[in-house]
């Protein structure tokens, strides 16, 4: 099997841009210079395990996600319903998704 540097910079690209941030934000959020995100983004620098791990926590997903563009069954069948809402009922589960992660991340 064999990993694509490019296609991993591309799901991550992807990922924060979904998740409305610009490279600085979410270099700063994961702990890595601009540059070092900007590298992989391009497919210029292969991630290292730390990094996608960092990447998973700030953005979601899998490791399988970013490294072989697999989702699991759940992610899958969770995008499926969130999609399936109005617009304005997506933001309305965007934020509660979003304060029950930062819920269980203080409880930890």
């Amino acid at each position: 099997m064999k990993i694509d540097k490019t296609l991993i910079g591309i799901r991550i690209k992807l990922k924060r841009k979904e998740h409305g941030l610009s490279q600085e934000e979410l270099a700063e959020k994961i702990g890595f210079s601009k540059n070092h995100l900007s590298g992989i983004e391009c497919g210029k620098n292969t991630p290292t395990l730390p990094f996608l791990f960092a990447i998973c926590n700030a953005l979601g997903e899998t490791l399988d996600y970013y490294a072989l563009g697999h989702s699991t069954d759940t992610t899958d069948k969770i995008d499926a319903l969130i999609r399936g809402l109005p617009e304005n009922h997506q933001t309305i589960m965007l934020n509660i998704i979003e304060c029950y992660i930062s819920s269980i991340s203080s409880n930890d």
